[in-house]
């Protein structure tokens, strides 16, 4: 149950984001927008033809979406999180008797 709440909020909150950050950029219309930070996160390919109107970090905060929904945003953060990983295991050490 954890893991379904956590996919819905990074989900959501990715799409919010771009969301925002594509209003600011682009100044067009919400429902637009939406519809196609929607579309990108879910890689539908549907388009509103705003993408063809964005300037290039417009072009850039779309391409970011569509990578972490093909990604996954379980995926995506645990990649980001787990820089170094912990060893769980122990290597037998011991001094081999020679002659």
């Amino acid at each position: 149950m954890r893991v379904a709440i956590s996919v819905i909020v990074a989900g959501a909150t990715l799409v919010c984001v771009s969301a925002f950050l594509l209003l600011a950029i682009s100044g067009a219309s919400l429902d637009r927008v939406l519809f196609e930070t929607i579309s990108a996160f879910a890689t539908v390919g549907l388009s509103t033809n705003l993408s063809a109107e964005l300037p290039p970090a417009g072009v850039y905060v779309l391409a970011a979406l569509m990578f972490a929904g093909r990604i996954g945003t379980i995926t995506l953060a645990s990649a980001l999180a787990l820089r170094q990983r912990r060893q769980l295991f122990h290597y037998p050490e011991e001094r081999p008797i020679i002659g």
